[in-house]
């Protein structure tokens, strides 16, 4: 196997070129001409310091407008994203904001886009990547994050209060949404470390209202009108700026301001009859219907108009002000949200199918260049969810390859029974895609019922990869046992030999872990070495994963500890790889690297990474890869000492495990294990104390129930570790045990650790 040279950051971005949007990472330009709102920009000032700036406010309040015009005026290094829906895949979020900071000063995002763009593993790692650019940097640096209500995930809101928490002095994060976002604002707010902007501050004052409506529009009112005005619109600068622009065309304007309202049907009869019965004909269907995209470019709008001069429209419109910003990069424009939405109203009452139709031909446009996320949202849209069904057939396999599972189950949730009935392939990919998730059981189902009836009905429509891919998934969910799950893999793997080899490495796999589970290793290792002879086996990165974390099981069965921690930390890297180690297939190799730990002795990191692992085999129903897992960990603790904890990991997973027929290895190891905890409560559980306790004593006692070595646990509590030793010789004396492990176990069982205190 040839060895490929490390790629660098630029390769890395010249990589992901066909599927990062230039939009979301330029910056809005800046208009002339714009209103001084000077309390605006000394309130940012103000919040020099703080890690984050919160700029939360409905559409239409300027939240872009003002802080592109702060950070146009503060003259700091900028990087800007605008997010969407993509971004709730952490690895997509981090791969745009170290793209954004890397362009600040090549190399900044380098160390970061490397573990994303190659061994991208949790989200802290290219985090702190990141950080550690932007504080060599040395100086002070804006990051922007904009339109952050499209980001719902938890786990992209968990990584951006992360990048928070690790935030360097020198840099600042601005946040720019319409609702609150997920992130710890109460914590955030009471340490200090959070400025607010909202609607109320952004809303125009009455000096601003008259400012822009009198003075700068030319409008003659009295303060009285411009005190109505405000009100009526609650200094909603949209509004003000619409008003403004009807009250130029109307002969009283005192009269006029009577009558309007901050009402989207005061707006639409305004921007109907005074802004597009102003325009020539062309230009007016133009601007309506582009407007429908929401992003586009000249060449996207020649597409789906079919056009050849939209370039130059977009630019009149621009340049007239009609509601199109030109964005920095990439030949993007952005149309205004509100017309937007108006003039999807608007052609709904003109052209009713033609909103419907420029957003299919938007999908198509965007399909054919692989900007899936985009393409999906302006067919859902449509609501032309045959068109979904479509895309997603098309680009089901590699969204899989890719680690995007979940941006495929996300869309296959929405499809119906009877499209999935005419796409088997995607229902057996979806089932694939719940599966390597995790968490998703019943979804499974649901798509495993679907292939069932479309193969009792019409059979001649399931080949080969349908059939196999879904022998696989029933033998990855062990659902029906282990028996029935080497059963399922070794037809799956017999099927695929026959006709179809795409499915034939994550057959193997399934087949491999089925009979590991079965206790039959040989036949476990021969099944999973022969999947990683696979020619392609390194172009499959889920089955490969998969492999090589029951590859270092076998090896460990065999007394191989060097091999399993090879193939074990192999795992590890290629889910990182691929973004998915927050996933059921991430935890497979955690486990495997904690069952590796453990058999090297190092308990702490093991107890770790099979707690890790445990968070995602939890799902909706019981699973004997949960119960595994749980036992696993539960021995780990046992060694420990940490026997209460031992004791409800075994009580859950003997409650997973009597739902099913048959457990395989899975109900002997759970047997051993319950006998090891049984007699440890035993050990501790004999004798009296010898002495009472020191509250100092107490105090290292609970310390070394913790993961921390000596010397950490003297730096923690302010001693030297000589006099940490001294006490921890005082406290196996005082217990009458001879190691650590025992003195958690002895005072567990004696209740002394909740009573142990740390000294202030």
């Amino acid at each position: 196997m040839s060895v490929q040279a490390p790629r660098t950051a630029s390769m890395i971005e010249a990589d992901a070129s066909a599927v990062l949007v230039e939009a979301k990472l330029a910056p809005p330009r800046l208009r002339p001409g714009l209103l001084a709102r000077t309390h605006l920009l000394d309130a940012l000032d103000e919040g020099e310091g703080t890690a984050l700036t919160l700029v939360a406010a409905p559409a239409g309040y300027g939240k872009t407008t003002m802080v592109r015009a702060w950070c146009a005026h503060r003259g700091s290094a900028l990087a800007w994203v605008t997010l969407d829906a993509r971004d709730n895949d952490p690895v997509q979020l981090w791969r745009y904001v170290a793209t954004a900071v890397d362009r600040v000063r090549a190399g900044l995002g380098n160390a970061s886009l490397r573990w994303l763009g190659v061994t991208k593993g949790h989200y802290e790692a290219p985090v702190d990547e990141l950080m550690n650019g932007i504080a060599a940097f040395g100086k002070e640096l804006i990051l922007v994050l904009d339109d952050l209500e499209a980001v719902t995930s938890r786990e992209s809101i968990a990584s951006i209060n992360y990048a928070v928490r690790h935030l360097p002095g020198s840099a600042r994060m601005i946040v720019l949404t319409r609702a609150d976002p997920g992130v710890h604002l109460a914590q955030l707010r009471a340490r200090g470390e959070l400025s607010e902007l909202r609607a109320r501050e952004l809303a125009f004052t009455e000096s601003e209202t008259a400012q822009l409506i009198v003075d700068r529009a030319g409008i003659l009112l009295e303060d009285r009108d411009v005190r109505l005005l405000h009100e009526r619109t609650e200094g909603w600068p949209a509004a003000l700026v619409l008003a403004g622009l009807w009250l130029r065309g109307v002969q009283d304007p005192r009269l006029a301001v009577n009558e309007f309202r901050a009402d989207h049907r005061f707006v639409a009869d305004y921007l109907t009859q005074e802004v597009l019965d102003a325009l020539d004909d062309e230009l007016r269907e133009f601007l309506v219907r582009v407007s429908v995209l929401g992003r586009c470019t000249g060449e996207m709008c020649d597409s789906v108009l079919e056009r050849s001069d939209s370039t130059s429209l977009l630019e009149e419109l621009e340049r007239r002000n009609l509601f199109t910003t030109r964005l920095e990069q990439g030949g993007w424009f952005r149309m205004h949200p509100l017309f937007g939405e108006f003039a999807g109203f608007h052609l709904g009452l003109t052209e009713p199918d033609a909103a419907g139709e420029i957003h299919r031909r938007a999908a198509e446009w965007l399909r054919s260049r692989h900007i899936t996320v985009e393409a999906l949202t302006h067919a859902a849209t449509a609501e032309d969810f045959d068109l979904v069904a479509d895309i997603l057939d098309e680009y089901k396999l590699a969204l899989i390859r890719s680690g995007s599972s979940r941006t495929l189950l996300h869309w296959v949730k929405r499809l119906s029974d009877k499209q999935l009935s005419g796409h088997p392939v995607l229902s057996v990919g979806a089932a694939t895609a719940a599966t390597i998730v995790g968490g998703a059981a019943l979804e499974r189902r649901r798509f495993l019922r679907i292939i069932d009836e479309i193969q009792l009905r019409e059979p001649e429509r399931c080949d080969a990869l349908v059939q196999s891919t879904t022998k696989m998934v029933r033998a990855l969910a062990l659902e029906d046992g282990v028996a029935q799950a080497v059963w399922d893999g070794r037809s799956a793997v017999s099927i695929a030999r026959a006709g179809s080899d795409d499915a034939l490495v994550s057959s193997l796999c399934a087949y491999a872990r089925a009979l590991w589970y079965a206790g039959a290793g040989d036949e476990a290792h021969a099944a999973a070495l022969e999947a990683l002879d696979h020619p392609d086996v390194e172009r499959r990165p889920p089955g490969h994963a998969m492999v090589r974390s029951t590859l270092a099981l076998t090896a460990l069965d065999r007394g191989q500890l060097e091999t399993a921690r090879t193939h074990a930390e192999k795992a590890k890297a290629i889910v990182g790889g691929i973004g998915s180690s927050r996933s059921w297939l991430g935890a497979h190799a955690s486990a495997a690297l904690g069952c590796v730990l453990a058999a090297e002795g190092a308990l702490a990191l093991a107890e770790r990474e099979l707690t890790y692992a445990e968070r995602f085999f939890h799902d909706e129903l019981p699973s004997i890869h949960h119960a595994w897992v749980l036992v696993e960990l539960a021995r780990v603790r046992v060694l420990r000492g940490r026997l209460e904890t031992a004791g409800a990991a075994m009580s859950t997973a003997r409650s997973a495990l009597s739902e099913f027929p048959d457990t395989g290895r899975v109900g002997e190891l759970a047997a051993a294990v319950e006998a090891e905890l049984a007699t440890a409560k035993r050990s501790a559980g004999g004798g009296e104390l010898v002495d009472a306790l020191s509250e100092a004593e107490l105090a290292v006692l609970r310390l070394l129930e913790s993961d921390l070595s000596v010397p950490e646990i003297a730096s923690r509590m302010f001693l030297s570790p000589n006099t940490v030793r001294s006490h921890t010789r005082s406290i196996y004396r005082k217990l009458a045990v001879n190691l650590r492990a025992e003195a958690v176990a002895r005072a567990g069982v004696l209740g002394l650790l909740a009573k142990a205190e740390s000294p202030r």
